[in-house]
């Protein structure tokens, strides 16, 4: 049983196999690209195969981190390798036939994502994003706020001139959303202009307020998390060492 495991061991640590384990997730995804073409019969069929290929390899992949392992609770400990597992999983669901064959080209497209847990640099900045997350989150709470002020105030004064846009005030949290994002606002402001002049006075601020300080804070968060997690002491990758 060592030897096995050493074995296995020695594989999971080969940088030829974690470098075939990136070709066959790019694989993998160049194979749910090229499914969603309408191909002749004989292609299909080598396309089935060559997607037997790639399950069979994720499972051996598996198996192999599992018995280096030497046992399942070690493995399952890691977040990272739990995701592998549910992945690896999922696109073990069979083709079938009708609206079963989006699902399974769906579980298919997945498999790309493990191509985070392969590389160390994809995974640090993961990470990093959610631990940004409780402190994005407050400032997503304060845009939402100010958000639904400005869209309470906007369907008091708009309502009338554009009752698309600004006739409650789900309509208009949709308006500024597309506002925030600077889509065609222009547009909007110019349509309530027409009847109010000093309607561009509403949307400057609530763009200096949302789009650009709250919006840019957001974007502050999880990059200055992403400098504090990199000027932290090196800690050499251990993923795939004993």
């Amino acid at each position: 049983m060592n030897n096995l495991v050493d074995v296995f061991l020695n594989i999971r640590n080969s940088k030829f196999f974690n470098t075939l384990v990136i070709f066959i997730i790019i694989a993998s995804a160049i194979y749910a690209g090229v499914s969603s073409y309408n191909l002749p019969e004989n292609y299909l069929k080598l396309l089935i195969a060559f997607d037997y290929v790639i399950t069979i390899f994720f499972v051996f992949e598996i198996l192999v981190r599992i018995v280096s392992e030497k046992s399942f609770g070690k493995f399952f400990k890691d977040g990272w390798n739990i995701f592998d597992f549910i992945i690896v999983a999922l696109s073990l669901i069979p083709v079938g036939a009708g609206s079963a064959i989006f699902v399974a080209r769906l579980l298919r497209i997945i498999r790309v994502l493990r191509i985070i847990t392969v590389i160390p640099a994809f995974r640090k900045i993961i990470d990093s994003l959610i631990m940004s997350l409780p402190r994005v989150g407050f400032v997503a709470l304060l845009l939402f706020i100010f958000t639904y002020i400005f869209a309470v105030i906007g369907t008091m004064l708009f309502a009338d001139v554009d009752s698309l846009k600004w006739g409650n005030v789900g309509r208009a949290l949709l308006t500024l959303a597309q506002v925030a994002t600077f889509d065609d606002w222009g547009a909007i402001m110019g349509r309530v202009l027409q009847t109010n002049q000093f309607a561009w006075i509403y949307f400057v601020f609530f763009i200096i307020i949302n789009a650009v300080i709250l919006l840019n804070m957001v974007i502050g968060v999880i990059v200055d998390v992403m400098i504090s997690e990199n000027n932290k002491p090196s800690i050499k990758e251990t993923r795939y060492e004993k």
